[in-house]
Order: C-alpha cells, then structure tokens, then sequence
C-alpha cells in the first residue's frame, strides 16, 4: 500500500511566499554588508590619502641646505603626491590594491625615518657649525677690537710722547742772554777797538751769555753766528749746518761750548775784509745747538 503526499494549492502559496521572504531577507543582507563594505573601503581610502598628506607635508617643512639631499627630498615628495593620487582614483572596492597601498606606505615611512634621521644628522653638523662659526667670529671680532683698541692707545701713547718730548725739548733749549754785536777797527798797534764805519770794519765782535737750564744735557754745544748784510748774503761765510727744524743755515762763525747747565759767556770775533763791507744794517743771529736763539743788528754809515 503507498502513500502520496498531496499539496494543497494553498500550501504552495505559503511556501512561496516564505521563500521569497527569505530571498528578501538575504538580498537585504547582502546589500548591508556590502554597504558595510564600501564605507570600509572609503574609511581606509580617506585614511591613506591622509596619511600621505602628513607625509608631504613633513617632507615640505624639512629645511636642508645639502643640494643632493635637497634633490632627493623633492623626488620623494613626487612619489608619494603620486602615490596619494593612486588611491583618491581608486573608485571600486580593491581590498588587493589598499593592501598593497598600505604595504608602500610602510615602507616609505620607512625610508622617511632613515631620511629623516640623516636630515636631522646634517641639521645638527650644520648647527654645530654655525655655532662654532658664530664663536671664532665672536674671537676675531674681538681680537680685532683689542687690536684696534691697542692701535689707538698706541697712537695715544705716541701723541702723548711727541708732546712730552717736544715739551722736553722746548724746556732743553738753552735761551740766551741779549746779544751784542759791535763792528770793530784794527789800529796800527793790533788793538781792535769800536767803530760804526763801514770802510773801517775790520771785523765783527758778538757777545752773549748761555743762560742756566738744569734740564738740557751738559756737554759741546755747538753755536753759530751768522752775518747777513742789507741783500741777505752771509758775511765771511764758513759753511753750512742743518738745525733741528730740517732747514740749512750759513753761518760766519762756528765754535763749541763746554756747557755744564750754568750760566756760560761767549765771545765771538768774526774778522772781515773791510772792502767787503757796506754801508748798511747788518743782521747777526746766533744759533745754539741747532736751535735759533736771538738776533741784534748793527747798522754802519
């Protein structure tokens, strides 16, 4: 005896009817996971561009002055722009390609951190540098303002010596009593006596004293007389001798004084050929070692 499973045709509607829903509720499933999915996809899409966003930007704000590292840098921010531009293209789902994203991005963090730590290396050697620079500056800049500073008190110490001596020098002339000159006469018994004719004039006789000066040195003084007649020639004259100032004088008559810082005469008789001498004023001038000292003038007829 068999039995035969018979389905109403209302039992088929209902077992339609579940099975649809429960297409419906896969596809729907489906659908959600998918949706799940893609906002995945987008989530690690966004947070790989903006990984490689910091990426550049670290790369843009590295300051290097080393022209092959500078190079470098620069080709290494145009692979990872490119990079970045890769994944913002990427418009379906690809779990292989965001792997495979995500692996390069290791590694150029990688090479970032190398990179970066030479960087900072050559930084630091730079900055060290700099600092020593700034410091041997520091030194020359201050050698040279000790040196100038030396220069200038050098010059000051020179000044202040030129002043000393010259004040020394003025205090060591040895100044002079008034000078008297007188035109002299030879008579027949050899004694020279005083005239003031100018046919007459056998010679010139000039007195004056050296006065005292503790401060000059002791020793020859050399002293010369000079005659000049009314057109500046030199009477009698002897020869020439430079004084301290540089100038050259022709003098009439020259002698050497013992000085010992006192009080000294000196008599100077300067003899003359009388058809050599003019009516006129004659100048007589005496110098005392190189220095002028004074003047008088005599006058014949």
């Amino acid at each position: 005896m068999s039995s035969k499973i018979t389905i109403k045709p209302s039992g088929f509607k209902y077992l339609i009817a579940a099975l649809v829903i429960l297409l419906i509720v896969y596809s729907f499933k489906l659908n959600n996971d998918y949706k799940k999915l893609e906002d995945a996809f987008s989530d690690q899409k966004i947070e790989l561009q903006a990984e490689l966003d910091e990426i550049i930007e670290d790369y843009k704000n590295v300051n290097v002055k080393n022209k092959d590292l500078s190079q470098r840098l620069v080709k290494e921010i145009n692979k990872i722009i490119l990079l970045r531009d890769s994944i913002k293209n990427l418009e379906k789902a690809n779990y292989n390609l965001i792997v495979k994203y995500s692996r390069k991005i290791v590694k150029l963090e990688r090479e970032n951190r190398r990179l970066f730590i030479q960087v900072d290396s050559l930084n630091k050697q730079n900055y060290e540098l700099l600092q020593e620079n700034i410091v041997v500056k520091q030194q020359l800049d201050e050698n040279v303002e000790s040196q100038r500073n030396l220069q200038q008190q050098n010059i000051s110490l020179q000044k202040r010596q030129a002043q000393l001596k010259a004040k020394v020098d003025i205090a060591g002339v040895i100044k002079v009593s008034n000078i008297v000159a007188e035109a002299m006469k030879e008579r027949s018994s050899g004694k020279l006596t005083n005239t003031s004719r100018s046919r007459r004039t056998d010679a010139f006789r000039v007195k004056f004293d050296l006065l005292a000066n503790p401060v000059t040195t002791p020793g020859k003084k050399e002293i010369l007389i000079q005659i000049l007649d009314e057109e500046k020639k030199v009477v009698a004259s002897k020869g020439s001798e430079k004084l301290k100032d540089g100038s050259e004088v022709f003098f009439s008559d020259s002698m050497l004084a013992n000085y010992d810082n006192n009080r000294l005469g000196v008599v100077s008789l300067i003899l003359v050929n009388r058809d050599d001498i003019k009516k006129g004023t004659y100048t007589v001038s005496a110098y005392v070692d190189g220095v002028f000292s004074a003047k008088t003038e005599v006058t014949l007829r």
